[in-house]
């Protein structure tokens, strides 16, 4: 049931106080706007009951695919697939990037239901949330409250109720219930869940407060767990000694110029090994969302900047280390910008060259890529290395 609810993020999260940043970033300090469902335009409010209408459907396979429910989720599906987040931003910001990823799982969701293809449209829909909090994760530092009490009205387990309180952009509600939680005992079982939401909290905490104590804090329950396994400890540690190196630098987003933002972005690269190395680097998680959130800083304020195509392939590379499931498509349109933007030029050559090596590391064989990736892939290196003119955008 939360994952559909947490669709209604488009809604509570939607801002309607004036301009904001022309790119995605973190903003220098959180504020909170008031913002209720009465507020909102009418598509926002739409796209609202669509999420609620299906939410009873989306964890049961079978009451996905009830005719007694067709007529219902389709039209649900409809309507989040017509959504264009009021918020969204111009070409090649992150924020856009993720919104656009919405549209086009909420329309491939619609498709595969109108056709019979009803797991998939399950999952996909399911999907849809973790591309909420990874916007909202990327748009300027603002918190929204909840006057309905919409999130405590889902009576959701606390765990996921920090979840939705994250997806509808109330970060310090979120963090508060964290924090809270993740320090109790818990049965084995619910292991899976509570490192998920852990890093979850983590992402939170470093993208939405930029705070290397809060991350520790996070981290310091967890590490004295005996029953989590030896390599999730020893991985855990890890994150935490870079936490506590991370508060010594006195490295504050907030006060550093773009310039600096992505030198010390590409140093955290560096040290997390993710510039030389294709597979993914979670032992040095920390390091990567800090790289991520400083590259989309020094891109909001200066989007334009002689930096822009390094950044562009750095923001590709931290994506592929991180190896973020629900983030994946983002890494591949990094790289294609970087391509297009800077064709026949070295910086070209390289984002080509690990796009196509990030590629075939994913499927592990070229007989199992799809020809159309094959030849996309194909057609970017022409252009990296000026054998063919660099065209408009296609989609992969």
């Amino acid at each position: 049931m939360l994952t559909a609810l947490c669709l209604t993020a488009v809604v509570l999260a939607a801002p309607d106080a004036g301009p904001v940043a022309p790119d995605a970033g973190v903003a220098p300090a959180p504020t909170k706007t008031q913002l209720s469902v009465s507020q909102q335009p009418a598509v926002m409010a739409e796209a609202l009951d669509a999420a609620l209408t299906i939410a009873p459907w989306l964890p049961s396979p079978g009451a996905f695919r009830d005719p007694a429910n067709q007529k219902a989720i389709g039209s649900s599906l409809e309507v989040l697939s017509r959504l264009r987040h009021p918020f969204m931003r111009g070409p090649g910001a992150s924020s856009t990037g993720v919104a656009e990823l919405f549209t086009q799982q909420a329309t491939t969701a619609r498709l595969d239901f109108a056709s019979g293809g009803t797991e998939a449209a399950r999952r996909r829909a399911q999907g849809l949330t973790q591309l909420c909090i990874a916007c909202h994760l990327r748009e300027p530092r603002r918190d929204f409250l909840d006057p309905e009490k919409r999130v405590e009205g889902l009576h959701l387990p606390p765990l996921q109720q920090a979840h939705f309180y994250a997806v509808t952009r109330q970060f310090d509600r979120a963090l508060e219930v964290w924090k809270a939680e993740l320090a109790k005992p818990r049965p084995e079982t619910d292991v899976f869940e509570e490192l998920e939401s852990l890093r979850l909290a983590i992402r939170v905490a470093v993208r939405a407060r930029d705070d290397a104590k809060l991350v520790q804090q996070l981290l310091a329950p967890q590490v004295k767990r005996t029953e989590l396994p030896g390599f999730t400890r020893r991985e855990l540690k890890l994150w935490q000694v870079d936490a506590a190196a991370w508060e010594k630098e006195s490295f504050a987003l907030a006060t550093q110029k773009p310039e600096a933002l992505v030198a010390r972005a590409k140093q955290l690269a560096e040290a997390s090994g993710a510039l030389t190395n294709i597979t993914p680097a979670s032992e040095h998680f920390i390091k990567l969302l800090r790289a991520a959130s400083y590259l989309d800083e020094a891109m909001r304020q200066e989007p334009q900047a002689a930096y822009r195509g390094e950044a562009l392939y750095l923001l590709g590379v931290v994506h592929g280390a991180v190896a973020d499931l629900s983030l994946w498509q983002l890494e591949w349109a990094y790289f294609e910008n970087c391509v297009r933007e800077n064709p026949a030029t070295t910086l070209a050559v390289t984002c080509a060259e690990r796009l196509k090596d990030r590629t075939w590391f994913n499927w592990r064989s070229g007989s199992d890529m799809p020809a159309a990736t094959q030849v996309a892939l194909n057609e970017l290196m022409a252009i990296a290395r000026g054998a063919a003119k660099a065209p408009e955008k296609k989609t992969k």
